[in-house]
């Protein structure tokens, strides 16, 4: 077989780009755009229905649109998973057929969890078959896998256009379960990631009170800063959460979007390139499904959303993010709590629907994690509240470490709080976050060692023996485990730490001090 080589990034930006050329061509006849059909501008079906193309779908991000091909072109098929069907078999293919799906272990009684893939992808592409093997592990569900990879293939703005059609026929499927056996919508679960991400919303356009759909670093291209009815939004399921982690432009090679589309969008690790993932630009082969080592190298921050989704099946921990202003300020520790309410936090994963806040829209959370799995951390904010006695300089710089002990028997080795030469203000708090793969709970006692560190270029922080004190002077040190939720329980996991009698402990440069919890502890923050 004749293999060709495209570059599929560069196609996309080539599409992307062509925004400033498309518009002239908008402006004399925008239907020279629309492929042929009865009338245009419309794509018909008997069974699906009609779509509409009018000049609402172009934006300066989306400047080539066509209607879809033909349903039989797209060829979308279901391949149904339950616990007696595992996720590797090909066994069940259904429709809206109820002598077909009943000749299958579907149970309308058990909850629905359709998964969809994006572009180039097909359903048979690996990870659809891990998240399935996942869900069946986790709970018993009814699974399908959708595979539409004939429609998936490139032109990128042909395979945009196809998931129109696709998100018509999972809606006519699901409203097919509803009818006929008396499905609870609020019990079916669309996932897609990439381009299956906006099929789930097409589809939830269509299915009434739809329980919820899980976006999985929703495409970016051809979508940001779109209509709503172009794009995955929280209207199209009663609850929409989504899991960001390429959001760069597709200018620098990123393939999803940074814009909220959902009730909470997360954001591991910033939301743009994950730990492990080095950005590349690499030939991929014109064919139905890329080899996997492949996609993970050319995609490997896009597709890092599936397999956290994946990994929190396996609860390896309870993936709590946070919200917050932005990324920066959630590594500076400035994000720690969840608020009386418990507004302000929510677990990534199959337990994002625990969210009590569903009437919010575009809440952004932030959590950090590995390179590799399990990916998942336990975060921690670590205040530092310095004392400033007489014989205190106004302020010194150098590294902090510390060692953790918990009251459940376990133990965090060095951690390194502190960056280069970074200062600590004598009476001032110094907030700090950290991630471990431990969980120590409530931290009972604390060793911390201080070294100064003076700065080459700036006289201003040499600090000799004789002429000026290099000590750390620390009042107590505040440590929050931040995975405990609700607040309450977060609270519950603060401990603060000092040395027992004393107003302050002096940490000498060079020097290990052991802090332990008290509750004379004073606090001052």
């Amino acid at each position: 077989m004749k293999v060709v080589v495209v570059w599929v990034a560069a196609v996309m930006v080539l599409e992307t780009v062509s925004a400033a050329v498309v518009p002239a061509w908008r402006s004399s006849n925008p239907v020279d755009l629309i492929k042929s059909s009865s009338t245009g501008t419309e794509w018909c079906d008997d069974v699906l229905g009609c779509l509409d193309l009018n000049n609402d779908w172009y934006t300066t991000t989306r400047p080539i649109n066509v209607l879809p091909l033909t349903r039989a072109h797209i060829n979308t098929r279901f391949l149904l998973h339950t616990r007696a069907e595992p996720a590797e078999s090909e066994k069940f293919y259904i429709s809206a057929d109820k002598d077909a799906i009943d000749a299958t272990t579907f149970d309308p009684a058990k909850p629905i969890k359709i998964i969809c893939h994006g572009f180039i992808d097909t359903g048979n592409t690996v990870w659809l078959k891990d998240m399935a093997k996942a869900f069946l592990s986790y709970g018993d569900y009814n699974v399908i896998r959708v595979n539409w990879g004939d429609g998936s293939l490139p032109m990128y703005f042909q395979a945009t256009a196809n998931t129109r059609v696709v998100g018509l026929e999972i809606a006519y499927l699901v409203n097919f379960f509803i009818s006929e056996y008396g499905v609870d919508p609020a019990n079916v679960h669309l996932l897609g990631h990439s381009l299956g991400s906006h099929v789930s919303g097409y589809a939830g356009e269509k299915i009434k009170n739809l329980g919820r759909i899980s976006g999985l670093d929703p495409a970016g291209p051809y979508y940001t800063s779109t209509p709503s009815f172009i794009r995955l939004d929280d209207t199209d399921a009663v609850y929409v959460d989504n899991i960001h982690t390429d959001a760069d432009s597709i200018l620098m090679l990123g393939y999803g979007t940074e814009q909220a589309m959902g009730n909470v969008d997360f954001y591991p690790n910033s939301g743009h390139d994950q730990p492990g993932c080095i950005p590349v630009t690499i030939a991929l082969e014109f064919i139905t499904d890329i080899p996997d080592g492949v996609r993970d190298l050319v995609a490997c921050s896009h597709g890092r959303a599936y397999k956290l989704y994946t990994d929190s099946l396996y609860e390896p921990c309870p993936y709590t993010a946070h919200e917050c202003f932005d990324y920066d300020s959630f590594e500076l520790g400035r994000c720690a709590t969840c608020n009386d309410d418990n507004s302000k936090c929510a677990h990534m994963g199959i337990h994002a629907d625990e969210y009590t806040h569903k009437d919010r829209v575009n809440v952004r959370m932030y959590f950090d994690t590995d390179k590799v799995s399990p990916y998942c951390y336990y975060h921690y904010q670590l205040i530092v509240d310095t004392a400033h006695p007489k014989k205190a300089e106004d302020w010194v710089q150098g590294h902090l470490d510390v060692w953790l002990y918990g009251d459940n028997g376990n133990s965090i080795d060095k951690v390194r709080l502190t960056k280069n030469h970074e200062r600590f203000d004598h009476g001032q708090p110094k907030y700090f976050m950290f991630t471990s793969h431990i969980d120590v709970s409530r931290v009972i006692r604390m060793e911390v060692h201080w070294a100064y560190d003076a700065t080459l270029y700036d006289p201003g922080s040499y600090c000799f023996m004789m002429l000026c004190n290099r000590t750390l002077y620390i009042r107590s040190i505040r440590i929050s485990s931040m995975e405990y939720t609700p607040e309450v329980n977060r609270i519950d996991h603060q401990k603060d730490l000092c040395t027992p009698g004393h107003d302050y402990t002096e940490v000498k440069t060079g020097h290990t001090n052991v802090l332990v919890w008290d509750e004379t502890c004073a606090f001052n923050v």
